[in-house]
């Protein structure tokens, strides 16, 4: 089973799903949810809760975010690391996402997210260079205030 409660293993990864607006295809809530539960088994973790963030911004900072934010902010329990579907879906920027990415590293926790092989090891070059380029892929997608690009 790949959700059940924190147990101590040292593989209990909370799942960070989020959608700015639901109906977005590509990334709906049913896809990413498989990809988390992919991304999770194929480190031998297991998923002790979710933190949807339906219907909020990228903008948002993580920290912030009605679901995750709690988590992050050390209000909710014990969790041994973070599981997303993508880069993009921590944060929206690469601010967002190296913070989101740096505060697990710096706190010994897991970050894994769907397609990379392995947990993020941000205190490797070549794996932090690689996490930034996706953030950057995640910043690229936002347009600026007022722009007629979607």
């Amino acid at each position: 089973m790949f959700e059940r409660p924190y147990d101590g293993c040292g593989k209990c990864l909370l799942g960070v799903r989020r959608l700015s607006r639901v109906k977005a295809a590509a990334s709906s809530p049913e896809r990413q949810w498989e990809d988390v539960l992919a991304a999770a088994a194929s480190v031998g973790a297991h998923i002790i809760g979710w933190a949807d963030d339906w219907e909020v911004s990228g903008a948002t900072d993580p920290m912030t975010r009605p679901k995750l934010g709690p988590w992050l902010r050390d209000e909710r329990g014990s969790y041994d690391g973070l599981v997303a579907a993508a880069v993009d879906r921590l944060g929206r920027n690469v601010v967002d996402c190296l913070n989101t990415g740096y505060k697990m590293r710096d706190e010994g926790k897991l970050l894994v997210t769907y397609g990379h092989d392995g947990p993020w090891d941000l205190d490797d070059p070549t794996d932090e260079n690689g996490f930034t380029m996706e953030a950057w892929g995640a910043h690229s997608s936002v347009t600026a205030p007022g722009s007629s690009l979607r």
